[in-house]
């Protein structure tokens, strides 16, 4: 059948999304331009404004959406910045990033057009575009408890679902495809084993993280947008620092750690006491100019997880997964709505080459998935582990962690270096490109780079890197490399770098 039958039929059937969230929201997006109609189904009651709800209990702390993201979440709604701008998110083109390193401070400033919001206002502006697309419906207050399939369960054709108050009253909705986006709450397992599947254990990060998050107001006077982060040192369990301002002359206040020793507090005075043992000099000023708003509130989870459905003998034509259902991780970094992203940009190539009615073509697409999410999986995983009391368990094990971590050392400290002493950031805007999923990892961990940070300075980062390293001969150290690093096949469009070299950095 040709691509244009193929996209004639689709336009005839209708698609199904498990949750309303920002992947769900991107999800039904992507869906749209592919099927004639799109329903999105959540349990919650959407608020009239932007607001939390109880679906996502992280509303509450620091959002963003990396480079790569926005990026996508910009082709799929042009001009979502200057909607976000509307409804008052703060305008942080041109404002002040402070990042407070082991190896001293930098500041960056980027000229890319940007806005800084909570959760909740990011997710109300995606849901006022989409609600705009005429062949999208929204479902609300109905839970799914199911999904509905053939005859021998080779097809998932539909969900279960009843409304939140009306346990008894339980229904079907058919489908063509549903795509669940329920987020760390999904119960795919549970449902795909109830139709005969086996299903593999997922890879699992035991990070045993805690936030604790204080909003603050931000007086009149001042007038700089300010953001700030400082890294803790995980080896003391040291927490990390974070601020951020956000819409409504609104400053987040974020404190974090990971191990399971020991948790933020969220009781005020402890919160306050602990925020400024922990600030530099700069945030601590800053911080005595801020007024409190509420208590603060916390939020814990005792691990992130990766599924491997690729991996079972079979899965179901008609089903697919997207987000935190499929891959959660630290929060930290910032990563699982620029992750979703890129999850909902692989569904819609794959729906653009025609090859929904192929076989297999739902476990191609979640192997493409797969190899698209890997670094910001092992980026995350390698910052984790710092952390004692971290854990990986998998039936493979994690590749490098060791030595990447002795490498960014020693390559963060070159990079400071260069910064401070020739106010040449170049080196570590690298590094942020590669954090902000823009570029592979192979970019920065690679021999020509190696051959520039071993100075033979006899440091501490350059001893424990080559105790890493290990025997190898000096002419063949990008082959050492390639047996420590994984490959990252086909994780990086090799056009995005070049969007992001005309922003400047200074």
């Amino acid at each position: 059948m040709n691509k244009q039958l193929q996209a004639d039929k689709r336009k005839q059937e209708k698609a199904l999304v498990i949750g309303a969230g920002i992947a769900g929201l991107l999800a039904a997006r992507v869906l749209s331009g592919h099927f004639a109609e799109v329903m999105v189904v959540e349990k919650d009651e959407l608020p009239e404004k932007p607001s939390t709800r109880p679906g996502t209990p992280q509303d509450f702390h620091p959002h963003r959406v990396l480079p790569r993201g926005d990026l996508i979440m910009n082709r799929l709604f042009p001009g979502y910045i200057d909607d976000l701008l509307n409804l008052g998110a703060c305008n942080v083109q041109n404002s002040k990033m402070t990042r407070f390193t082991a190896y001293g401070k930098l500041e960056l400033v980027s000229s890319q057009k940007n806005a800084s919001s909570s959760r909740a206002l990011l997710e109300w502006a995606i849901r006022q575009r989409v609600q705009k697309i005429p062949n999208i419906r929204f479902v609300t207050k109905q839970v799914v408890t199911g999904l509905l399939a053939s005859e021998d369960h080779r097809q998932v054709v539909g969900v279960r679902l009843h409304a939140r108050k009306e346990r008894n009253k339980e229904r079907t909705v058919a489908a063509h495809l549903v795509v669940d986006t329920c987020g760390r709450q999904s119960k795919l397992n549970k449902w795909l084993e109830a139709l005969g599947y086996a299903v593999p254990e997922p890879e699992r990060l035991k990070v045993r993280f805690g936030y604790s998050t204080r909003h603050y107001r931000v007086p009149a006077h001042l007038t700089e947008k300010l953001s700030a982060s400082s890294e803790g040192d995980p080896a003391n369990n040291k927490g990390a620092v974070g601020l951020l301002y956000i819409e409504d002359n609104i400053a987040q206040a974020l404190l974090f750690r990971a191990g399971g020793k020991q948790y933020p507090p969220t009781a005020p005075e402890e919160y306050e006491k602990e925020l400024y043992s922990l600030s530099t000099p700069m945030l601590k000023e800053l911080i005595k100019e801020l007024e409190p708003i509420g208590a603060p509130r916390g939020f814990r989870a005792e691990e992130s997880t990766r599924q491997h459905y690729e991996q079972m003998e079979n899965w179901p034509s008609g089903l697919l997964v997207l987000g935190d259902a499929f891959c959660n991780f630290d929060p930290i970094y910032g990563q699982g709505m620029t992750v979703a992203a890129i999850e909902a940009e692989m569904l819609d190539i794959s729906l653009q080459k025609g090859d929904l009615l192929q076989p297999d073509f739902e476990r191609k697409v979640l192997q493409r998935m797969q190899q698209a999410i890997e670094p910001a999986w092992w980026l995350s995983a390698i910052a984790d582990l710092r952390w004692n009391g971290v854990e990986h368990v998998g039936a493979i094990p994690l590749k490098g962690v060791a030595f990447a971590q002795k490498y960014f050392d020693l390559y963060l400290k070159t990079a400071v270096k260069q910064a401070m002493e020739n106010h040449d950031l170049s080196m570590f805007q690298q590094y942020v490109m590669m954090n902000a999923l823009v570029l592979s990892p192979q970019e920065i961990i690679n021999q020509r780079t190696l051959t520039t940070l071993l100075t033979g300075d006899e440091s501490r980062e350059e001893t424990q890197l080559l105790a890493e390293l290990g025997e190898h001969d000096a002419t063949h150290l990008q082959e050492r490399i390639n047996e420590l690093i994984p490959s990252f096949t086909l994780a990086f469009d090799q056009k995005v770098p070049s969007l992001f070299s005309a922003d400047s950095h200074h």
